[in-house]
């Protein structure tokens, strides 16, 4: 539970640095979504390393 409230809030301040930045909000979106399965990516093989 506490991985999820720590992915939530980092995507939180990712989306609003981006809106700071004035990025249109489709590449906000796309961004977030690539941000996402990267960090899945990530976490599975980072399981697989450790069976």
């Amino acid at each position: 539970m506490l991985g999820t409230l720590l992915g939530a809030l980092i995507v939180g301040v990712f989306r609003n640095g981006l809106q700071l930045m004035g990025v249109s909000s489709i590449y906000q979106t796309l961004i977030t979504g690539v941000l996402v399965i990267l960090a899945v990516t990530v976490d599975q093989f980072s399981r697989r390393r450790i069976r």
